[in-house]
This record gives structure tokens, C-alpha cells and sequence, in this order.
């Protein structure tokens, strides 16, 4: 006779199949939320990390992760089986990257209208405007929002500045330094 042995009172017991999926999809979607958040934030990630090719946007992977992740939550929670779990899931996040990633182009090539490009536009910071961000107001017929904006240098708020670059929607600007000459454009007054 197999007399089993007592569980001692302080083992934890292993977790189960679906208590490892949810924790699964949990990581997935935070790092999915993370790169979203970091995205917009402090512009597109993947191309800060020279890994964009044009092709996929760190806005639309962090959209396309996080729906992973919440999506795998909420059919394993209702009590799905997990390969079902898992097509839902990856169906969800796919859907959501292509569609993500259309908006983004969409948005990017009317923020800059196409071909058009602000670069050389005057205009005013509305935000204090640092290497890492800021925000500025140009001054131009096709510019009818505030731009996200970066600066070489700190440019505090309400100071005039000139657009030297554009990188999708955001614009690299320096601060208008006073004219070193008379302007080209108005003759100078002769006695």
C-alpha cells in the first residue's frame, strides 16, 4: 500500500497552463503599450533606432502588441482553448497593425502635405523645445496646427524660431537671430 506523502502548508502550487497565458499576453501587452506610449511621445522608436525601412512604424507594432496582449487576456479569461486564444489574438493584432499603420502614412503625408515641405518657415514655440521635444506654431498657409518640434539646443516658449528640418510630422527648429545686414528685399533708404 502507497501511502502519499503530506504537502507541506507553505508549497506554492505550480501555476497553471492558463494562469502562464494571461501572463504571456500581460508582458506582450505592456511592451506593446510601452512602445506605443514611447512612440508618440518621443517620436517613432523604430526610427530613432535606425530599424525603420518605410515599411512598419513603432506606432503601429506598439498598437498592434498591446491589442495582442489584451486580446489574449480577455479569450483566455472567458474561457476560450488556447488555440482559439491564440488566432484571435494574432487575427486582432494584425488587423490593427495594418490598419494603424495606414493612419499613420495617411497622417504623415497630410501633416507635410506631400511633397511640401515647412522647412525655412518662420514661427513661434508654444512649448519649451529641447533636443528630446517641444512644440511650435509656424506661420505658413498649409500649417493650421501646432507641430511637434525639436531644437539642437533649448528654445524656451514664445521665442520666434526657423524650420532647418523635417522628419514626418515633427520639424527641427532654431531660434531667429536678429538680421546681420539690411534685407535684400527693401531698398535702403539714400539720402
Amino acid at each position: 500500500m502507497v501511502v502519499p506523502l503530506p504537502r507541506a502548508p507553505d508549497a506554492v502550487p505550480a501555476p497553471s497552463c492558463q494562469a502562464r497565458a494571461v501572463t504571456l499576453f500581460l508582458v506582450l501587452g505592456g511592451v506593446g503599450l510601452l512602445l506605443l506610449v514611447v512612440s508618440i511621445v518621443l517620436g517613432d522608436l523604430l526610427e530613432l533606432l535606425g530599424l525603420d525601412e518605410g515599411l512598419l512604424s513603432g506606432v503601429a507594432l506598439g498598437a498592434a502588441l498591446a491589442i495582442l496582449g489584451l486580446s489574449g487576456v480577455v479569450t483566455t479569461q472567458a474561457g476560450w482553448p488556447g488555440w482559439v486564444t491564440w488566432i484571435v489574438a494574432v487575427l486582432l493584432a494584425l488587423v490593427a497593425l495594418v490598419l494603424v499603420q495606414l493612419a499613420v502614412r495617411r497622417l504623415t503625408s497630410r501633416e507635410s502635405g506631400g511633397h511640401w515641405s515647412p522647412v525655412g518657415l518662420e514661427g513661434v514655440t508654444t512649448e519649451r523645445t529641447t533636443p528630446t521635444g517641444g512644440e511650435v506654431r509656424l506661420e505658413g498657409e498649409r500649417e493650421l496646427e501646432r507641430r511637434l518640434a525639436v531644437s539642437p539646443a533649448p528654445v524656451e516658449r514664445g521665442v520666434r524660431v526657423r524650420v532647418t528640418a523635417e522628419s514626418g510630422p515633427r520639424v527641427e527648429v532654431v531660434p531667429v537671430d536678429a538680421p546681420a545686414g539690411p534685407d535684400p528685399a527693401r531698398p535702403a533708404d539714400h539720402p
